[in-house]
């Protein structure tokens, strides 16, 4: 059977791209397909996200042959030139839209290398890459999984998470707010760093507030998971949330604030966090779409249907 080979950089740091990766050889192999994880030096493998998947290591020089498909992230740009001469399947998978990961000398793009398939998760990527690199793009849908994601109100506490590895702004803001006293040191403020996923996933659970200050993300996930379990999203989109993200009307499912405003950020946390002190369920309605959203990301068939899509006639032509 023809192999599809996830190729992954050594990063130890939890990244929901790394995690994309290891669940969808997962997931390609429960469907039928054989599916690998393709790492540079062994015994390096990620596993803070608890997702076994069959790893192979570039150290130990595995053969490849043209019947394999070699699925590249947009990070290693070095692997696109590495395999130009590759005379099986080459698919990149695109989950940023920001150019400084994309990484290509000055008038080269994917097809320079030879490259014509990609896949993302996001519609703004899938728009991106087409109008970027001349490529069409198949999405394979989002997957939040409902047994960690998910909300229980009796977890609830005055709680507020935030990310720091790509931006540290939130944990500035509560350097600011926490100085003024009451209501905002009466909240935890919790930064979600050097965490294994079951620990990132259970504060998200017990958390009022999820505060969000990415400002370059394909698909901004991070938000769909805090939706998921209940939190009042409060903060950016990082471009790609957008498509998701729904700042006013009756759907309205975030507090949405302009990306990289962190002075407007700190002024509407501060109002959120006075209404949440004084009435806890000021943001009901809010909430209850975040999680009607999030919903409607949390089937996993939809992204196993659509990977079986992609790569259903790639093994069957490579046959």
């Amino acid at each position: 059977m023809e192999r599809i080979l996830y190729f992954c950089p050594d990063f130890p740091q939890p990244s929901g791209g790394i995690k994309t990766l290891y669940r969808h050889v997962a997931t390609l192999n429960e469907i039928g397909f054989d599916a690998w994880i393709v790492h540079q030096k062994r015994p390096f493998r990620a596993v803070w996200h608890g997702i076994e998947a069959p790893t192979l290591w570039l150290s130990e020089r595995p053969q490849f042959t043209p019947r394999d498909i070699l699925v590249i992230p947009e990070v290693m740009a070095q692997v696109m030139k590495q395999t130009a001469r590759f005379s099986g399947e080459r698919v990149v998978i695109a989950l940023s839209w920001s150019p400084t990961y994309w990484n290509l000398p000055p008038g080269e793009t994917w097809a320079s290398y030879g490259i014509k398939r990609v896949i993302t998760k996001s519609p703004l990527v899938q728009n991106y890459v087409r109008w970027s690199m001349g490529i069409e793009a198949a999405r394979i849908n989002e997957y939040v999984t409902p047994a960690r994601y998910f909300y229980r109100q009796e977890a609830k506490r005055p709680k507020i998470c935030f990310l720091t590895r790509k931006e540290r702004s939130a944990a500035w803001l509560q350097q600011v707010l926490v100085s003024k006293g009451e209501p905002f040191t009466s909240f935890e403020w919790q930064p979600l760093r050097e965490m294994n996923e079951d620990e990132y996933a259970r504060n998200l659970r017990e958390a009022t507030v999820y505060v969000t200050t990415n400002m370059q993300e394909g698909m901004n996930t991070s938000v769909l998971e805090a939706m998921a379990c209940g939190c009042l999203v409060v903060g950016y989109s990082g471009v790609g949330g957008s498509v998701y993200m729904a700042p006013d009307g009756p759907s309205q499912n975030c507090i949405l604030v302009e990306n990289g405003n962190v002075p407007e950020l700190g002024l509407r946390l501060e109002t959120v966090l006075r209404e949440l002190a004084s009435d806890p369920g000021a943001f009901s309605r809010v909430t209850g779409n975040g999680l009607a959203t999030a919903g409607g990301y949390q089937n996993p068939a939809d992204e196993a249907d659509s990977l079986r899509a992609v790569f259903a006639p790639l093994v069957e032509a490579g046959g």
